[in-house]
């Protein structure tokens, strides 16, 4: 399970990096997809984990930071698909 949940992370470092700069591959289909799983298998292993209370806490806030920047990210769209 440490292991997965480092794996997570780092995916969720990438999923970070690519929202900052805007990507195309990020809000693609198939890279929302595989968001909306990480976030998904991020709060799934975070209840399973047993033991190292401090890698369950980092995961349980990265995972609820990369639903945060979902809100914000369709926030983002329904403002800017309602301008003229």
């Amino acid at each position: 399970m440490k292991k997965f949940a480092w794996s997570l992370l780092l995916i969720y470092l990438a999923i970070l990096i690519l929202w900052v700069m805007n990507s195309g591959y990020l809000f693609s289909v198939s890279g929302i997809v595989i968001w909306l799983v990480a976030v998904t298998a991020g709060f799934i292993v975070q209840k399973r984990m047993k033991e190292q209370l401090l890698m369950k806490q980092l995961l349980l806030l990265s995972s609820f930071f990369m639903a945060f920047l979902s809100l914000i990210t369709v926030g983002i769209y329904f403002v800017t698909s309602s301008m003229p």
